[in-house]
């Protein structure tokens, strides 16, 4: 498997590709508000800075040249947090790699689970995300809130707490 982080100029070639991976096998479990924010992502919030960190990031998982995942985070999962893995690749690490790619590109992230979408609580939990809330999502189904944080200590400014590999 292959992970790549979209560059503003990747982005601006692949958008609607994306978009419509997005929906295809996103099994009605991607927000209108998070589609929304992704097809509005600026490409200029996907370039790092001197540290390797960015305001948003995109990223995809190939296997054989073909796409079998897609990732994207805004404003550390406030601006938008959605994970799409094709059929033929879950259960393989797809999603804790993009995963995993994403919150170290960002620093932080947060993101919104429906309680009935068990795999993606799972991967949250096995990604070393806490829980810290419950709220009424957007189709009306209980929701989790999901964290993981930056350290805060300065001379860990920018880098997420460690990840297992």
């Amino acid at each position: 498997m292959e992970l790549q982080h979209l560059t503003p100029e990747d982005w601006l070639k692949e958008k609607k590709r994306l978009l419509n991976f997005a929906i295809r096998f996103g099994e009605k479990r991607i927000t209108v508000a998070a589609l929304h924010s992704l097809r509005s992502l600026k490409p200029e919030s996907l370039q790092p800075d001197e540290r390797g960190c960015s305001e948003a990031a995109v990223v995809i998982s190939k296997h054989g040249g073909r796409m079998t995942g897609l990732g994207f985070a805004a404003d550390g999962g406030e601006g938008g947090c959605f994970l799409v893995v094709h059929p033929s690749a879950r259960r393989l690490g797809t999603g804790s790699s993009i995963m995993r790619a994403i919150m170290k590109r960002i620093g932080f992230l947060t993101c919104d689970v429906a309680s009935d979408n068990v795999p993606s609580m799972a991967l949250c939990f096995a990604l070393g995300m806490k829980a810290v809330s419950i709220h009424r999502g957007p189709t009306g189904k209980s929701t989790l809130r999901f964290e993981r944080g930056i350290q805060h200590d300065p001379a860990h400014t920018g880098h997420i707490d460690s990840i297992s590999q």
